[in-house]
């Protein structure tokens, strides 16, 4: 503290030691004689007006940890020559903090040293590059300018540049979003006065808002909000762009520099660039551009800097840069080219080009091109930048360009690779067959991608089945069994079985409620279902309530899709997937591709529906003989109510089972169970309103099914009278029907 010190003291040397403050505790000034302070070497972190002597002349306070100073600290100090304030912590500092009292024009102004800090130099340090030209004597001079050193937050490629290098737009602040005083429609969407930077974009401007940054860079993604209207400098270079859309930048009047490199660039429309009428310098370098088609640059006279080396470039159509007569400097190495028009890169073309590049791509040796190429490339030596790197290449060899080349067409280049001026005929008829080759391909590609609505639509207006089911089931009882809710029975019956039996061609339905008891057990639901070419099921709330939660029809439906999930149709109600989804013995069938799913919503569902379920063909050896008619069964006492009506299958043969093979369909665990073989007697059942004969004594109705392993074929003998046959009462006699 100054208060431990003399008042006569001229000369205070406290440098290299651990002071973190100059203390005043008294606030003494006029007490204080000091006229030398070193207080360099040690540990401050600010200087304030009362941590400096009013007396002072000479202030050390070098290579300390001053990141602050406050305003006014030298105002009073009327006899400064000299501070000392590099190799500090300074990022940011104002100009009325360094503001000293008015010095009289025969006296030199205070000298300040300030090298070695951090300065980050934004929009409030713009003072800085021109403060030793102020006019007005209330302000130091900045002895070691040239060693004050900026950290740019927003340059690309050098971050640290000296100060005297900077120009007054590279003193940038950021923003998020601006409305000028001017501006009456910022409380609108879509207003163009007012800038908002884009999300995830960074954005700078200067103090007089002529400097316009927007850096959207390295986002590996699409631009989600258009730049501002006034920017002047865009970065979009390390993103995803495959296509630059056409009056992309629109209403960019100010754009001066783009960099939309390195951004997987394949295409440019038409007019992307339009209305970038200030446009200077476009880089477009590192991408995928396959072709220039010479209408990219309209509108770009400005244009003075043109990157396009390192793309796939293999064709710039003629007068493609005829419209950038301000370009000074052209890069198209790193490309794919074989042949330019070199006219097109004549003085005549390019009056100010400057400095070209041509080199890394596969030039033709073509005699004819290569005389052209080698009589440019000399004749512009001082604007070509990469001569050593101009080559042709000839069968993947790479030749030099021969400058000593005095005949029309030398040798050298009149090799094996000169190409014949016309094509022959062997290239029109390979091109041809080329072209033929690949409009098969394309109509192969578009029948495959739409192939299954051009199924339904040949099935539904010509009945012609592409990739029909196959023939295996070509002899089944039923052409589809509908397994359904006992609550959907009469939405069944009524418009779906109706439509299905009584349409063009009919169809033999079996449906659970109306064919079949309502207990029936397992096996006659898994007979049912293996006479049946297709299993239909209704899948709605009804039916996941009541039916699915029966373990009969469960193991039912694996075990006739055991193998055969193709077999199956869904038809989903409206709202139900979400509830099937959660019940782990249905999900596997909903996710089988095989399985057909119709939304009973679709508004082509009868048209699908009729194509999932097979037709028969048109001749058949054997042909079940299907009588429909009703028969009324009346009983009474034990053998059930008078004056019921009941409809039923035909008795099932049960197969012997061999039960040692079979497993749940959900834990696939054998479970042995008694074989069975001959009829199955049904106490107490009505006759069926069906009757099913055989014409063929020795045909066999499961010769499909005797491919399937673990299925065994009953004997075929059929003797009358016996057990496959039964006398009913009222003396009606039911045939049985042998499986």
């Amino acid at each position: 503290d100054y208060a431990f010190i003399p008042s006569n003291l001229k000369w205070l040397d406290i440098h290299g030691n651990y002071i973190e403050s100059l203390g005043n505790y008294y606030k003494l000034q006029e007490e204080i004689k000091v006229k030398t302070l070193d207080a360099s070497h040690n540990r401050l972190t600010d200087i304030g007006p009362m941590n400096v002597p009013n007396s002072v002349e000479l202030l050390f306070i070098n290579d300390n940890h001053i990141s602050t100073i406050h305003a006014n600290t030298f105002i009073d100090k009327i006899n400064l020559a000299r501070v000392d304030l590099y190799a500090n912590s300074l990022k940011k500092l104002q100009l009325h903090q360094l503001r000293v009292a008015p010095q009289p024009a025969d006296k030199p102004l205070p000298e300040f040293y300030l090298g070695g800090n951090p300065f980050e130099c934004d929009c409030s340090m713009e003072w800085m590059q021109r403060v030793n030209n102020l006019t007005a004597r209330q302000h130091p001079k900045i002895m070691d300018l040239p060693n004050v050193e900026c950290i740019m937050p927003h340059a690309r490629g050098s971050p640290v540049r000296p100060i005297v290098s900077l120009k007054p737009k590279d003193f940038l602040c950021k923003y998020e979003t601006h409305c000028f005083a001017l501006c009456h429609c910022c409380d609108f969407d879509a207003c163009d006065c007012e800038m908002t930077c884009p999300t995830n974009c960074t954005c700078y401007h200067d103090q007089t808002w002529g400097t316009n940054v927007v850096d959207c860079g390295n986002q590996r993604a699409a631009l989600a909000k258009p730049v501002p209207m006034d920017a002047t400098e865009v970065y979009m270079d390390g993103n995803d762009y495959p296509e630059l859309q056409n009056h992309a930048f629109i209403g960019r009047k100010n754009l001066k520099v783009l960099f939309a490199n390195a951004s997987k660039i394949i295409t440019i429309q038409n007019r992307t660039f339009a209305g970038l009428t200030a446009l200077q310098v476009l880089h477009l370098e590192d991408n995928a551009i396959q072709k220039i088609h010479g209408y990219e640059f309209e509108n770009l006279g400005l244009l003075k800097e043109l990157y396009l080396q390192n793309n796939m470039i293999s064709v710039i159509a003629n007068n493609s840069f005829a419209p950038l007569y301000s370009l000074q400097v052209l890069r198209i190495d790193g490309n794919r080219l074989t042949t330019i028009p070199m006219a097109q890169l004549q003085a005549t073309q390019l009056q100010s080009l400057q400095a070209l590049s041509l080199g890394r791509n596969y030039w033709s040796c073509r005699c004819r091109f290569m005389q052209e190429l080698t009589s440019f490339v000399a004749d512009n030596a001082v604007i070509i930048q990469d001569m050593q790197d101009i080559y042709c290449v000839d069968d993947g060899i790479h030749r030099d360009l021969d400058f000593n080349v005095t005949a029309s067409c030398s040798d050298y280049y009149a090799g094996s690779s000169v190409l014949p001026d016309r094509l022959s005929e062997t290239y029109i008829f390979l091109l041809a067959a080329a072209l033929i080759i690949a409009c098969l391909l394309v109509f192969v590609l578009v029948m495959f991608i739409f192939r299954e609505p051009l199924r339904f639509w040949l099935f539904s207006r010509y009945g012609v089945r592409v990739f029909g089911p196959r023939c295996e089931d070509s002899e089944k009882l039923y052409d589809a069994i509908f397994i359904y809710s006992a609550k959907d029975a009469e939405y069944v019956a009524r418009n779906i079985a109706a439509e299905l039996e009584n349409g063009r061609p009919p169809l033999r339905l079996c449906l659970q409620h109306r064919d079949l008891s309502e207990d029936a057990s397992h096996l006659q639901l898994l007979e049912a279902s293996r006479a049946s070419r297709r299993i239909v099921m209704l899948l709605s709330r009804n039916f996941l309530q009541t039916e699915w939660s029966r373990c009969e029809l469960r193991r039912a439906v694996h075990d006739a899709l055991r193998g055969r999930p193709h077999k199956l149709v869904v038809l989903e109600e409206v709202g139900v997937l979400l509830e099937a989804e959660n019940d782990v013995e249905l999900v596997p069938y909903l996710k089988t591709a095989t399985v057909n799913r119709i939304k009973r919503s679709d508004r082509h569902f009868w048209e699908k529906l009729r194509y999932a379920l097979p037709v028969e063909a048109p001749y058949r050896g054997n042909n079940y003989t299907i009588d429909h008619h009703e028969r009324v069964k009346q009983t009474s006492g034990a053998n059930g109510p008078a004056g019921v009506m009941f409809r039923q299958a035909p008795p099932a043969y049960c197969p012997e089972i061999d039960e040692a093979n079979y497993s749940s369909a959900t834990t696939a665990t054998p479970s042995p169970r008694p074989s069975r073989r001959g009829m199955v007697e049904l106490p107490q059942r009505p006759p069926s309103e069906h009757i099913y004969s055989s014409i063929d004594s020795d045909y066999s109705t499961l010769e499909c099914e005797n491919m399937v392993p673990g299925v065994h074929r009953p004997s075929s003998t059929w003797r009358p009278g016996g057990a496959g046959q039964n006398t009913m009462p009222h003396g009606h006699h039911v045939q049985a029907y042998l499986v």
